[in-house]
């Protein structure tokens, strides 16, 4: 039986809801970007954030489909989606990462002045 518009529009606004977050994440992120001007570390972190928001929109619609595709099926769709998710959060570390590098240079020249 396959889901209806309604039900994949419910999991979908649940997905992003749950996603709360990393929507504010992304605005973040952009707003970085505007202000400091088009940054490896701000790309990465905005890259990172919507591979998430993506991974849980489609766990969320995934879900909908387990008696679909089966639970075999449905296991290979979540081990796929969590290796997505991994990347992302390996993604937002680095730029993260890169950013404290740069926050603590800068801090380190202010204090030598």
């Amino acid at each position: 039986m396959e889901p209806d518009y309604t039900q994949v529009l419910y999991s979908i606004l649940v997905g992003l809801f749950s996603s709360l977050f990393s929507i504010f994440t992304i605005i973040i992120c952009i707003y970085y970007i505007v202000k400091m001007g088009s940054k490896i570390e701000g790309t990465l972190m905005i890259i990172a954030s919507s591979i998430s928001l993506l991974c849980s929109i489609a766990t969320q619609i995934g879900v909908l489909y387990i008696k679909t595709w089966g639970t075999n099926d449905y296991l290979h769709f979540t081990y796929i989606i969590q290796g997505f998710a991994f990347l992302g959060s390996l993604l937002f570390i680095i730029g993260f990462f890169i950013l404290i590098r740069k926050v603590i240079h800068y801090k380190s020249l202010i204090s030598k002045n």
